[in-house]
């Protein structure tokens, strides 16, 4: 659901970065109080993993021409809380934008917003009032989960059709592209939350002590086990199942851009503002590997290096997902030390 510029004009691109940058520095002086510090490996491991896995679009099933992946904002905000949740997937949406050309730079605060903050603060309610407290039932945790996922995804999708239309760039009846994203992100929401469902039942059986859960059953690994198990799991994702994922656009692609099964299909957006342009040639300049490859996609092609370079971009985003996250938490660390001593 990452969006580009074109959906946007510069007063509303402005604007959601500031909500953003403030709503990120609220919750970062928040999390000097509830970030557990024991979990800042996890949290950077499983910042890498959720980056690694968005890589994945896998086709929706009864939609031919279109592809979803996960988001992650809810599993994370279930595993370490809202507040640290929203931290690591901020970072993964960053990241991709800003190394990867995934989004458009404008876009970076609506997207900030629509597939971190809100999905992170409004998924963990919606679980929380299904699950229960620290004892609960796995039932409900799952089917707290995949509730989650499904409303926190349309809340981003009912955002982004928001945004385009404050923009003034939509070219058909809102209701039309409304009723059109919430269609295809229902499907991929309860996609996500299927994925999400099962990661936590990994949890629950080997390590329901990182969750905070009470009598759901003994660690079955150690933390090294766990950490090590979670960084195969992103190497093999980001390395080789990459390799694998859906070439359609992804639902929001789709529902305003481009549908390969529907040759007559015309956009449903058009924006002709000269600085959204520039600034799409100038990420375009300096992003150091759009769209997960090379600068010169074509010469990689002719080398047979597309694979290559698909793994290459997930490890290494993977790495540096990791590395901001871990670093953010460690800066949280050092402020809370420094607050208490003064």
């Amino acid at each position: 659901m990452h969006m580009a510029n074109e959906l946007i004009n510069p007063a509303v691109a402005g604007g959601s970065a500031v909500i953003a940058a403030s709503w990120l520095g609220w919750i970062c002086k928040k999390a000097r109080k509830v970030i557990d510090h024991d979990k800042f490996a996890l949290m950077g491991l499983m910042g890498a993993f959720v980056f690694a896995a968005q890589m994945i679009n896998f086709p929706l099933p009864l939609m031919p021409g279109t592809s979803g992946h996960l988001v992650g904002a809810v599993l994370l905000a279930i595993v370490f809380g809202p507040f640290a949740g929203a931290i690591i997937i901020s970072s993964v949406v960053i990241v991709q934008c800003l190394v990867f050309q995934d989004g458009g730079i404008l876009a970076l605060g609506c997207n900030v917003i629509n597939m971190a903050l809100v999905p992170s603060f409004l998924g963990y309610a919606i679980y929380r009032s299904i699950a229960g407290g620290s004892s609960v039932s796995q039932s409900r945790v799952y089917v707290g989960a995949i509730t989650a996922s499904v409303v926190s995804l349309l809340a981003g999708a009912v955002l982004v059709v928001a945004q385009a239309a404050i923009s003034g760039v939509v070219l058909v009846p809102v209701k039309t592209f409304m009723v059109t994203m919430l269609g295809v992100h229902t499907v991929i929401g309860l996609m996500e939350g299927g994925i999400t469902a099962a990661v936590l039942a990994s949890i629950l059986n080997t390590r329901p002590d990182v969750m905070g859960f009470e009598g759901v059953g003994s660690a079955r690994v150690s933390h090294s086990g766990l950490h090590a198990g979670l960084a195969v799991a992103t190497l093999l994702v980001a390395g080789s199942l990459s390799w694998y994922a859906s070439g359609n656009p992804d639902g929001l692609e789709w529902s305003y851009a481009e549908r390969p099964d529907q040759p007559e299909f015309e956009a449903m957006v058009q924006n002709d503002n000269e600085t959204i342009h520039a600034a799409d040639k100038l990420h375009s300049d300096y992003s150091l590997m759009p769209d997960y490859g090379p600068r010169d996609a074509s010469s990689a092609a002719t080398l047979g290096l597309s694979r290559a370079w698909t793994s290459f971009a997930g490890v290494t985003g993977s790495i540096a997902t990791m590395g901001v996250v871990y670093v953010s938490a460690l800066l949280l660390r050092k402020r809370k030390g420094t607050h208490a001593s003064s």
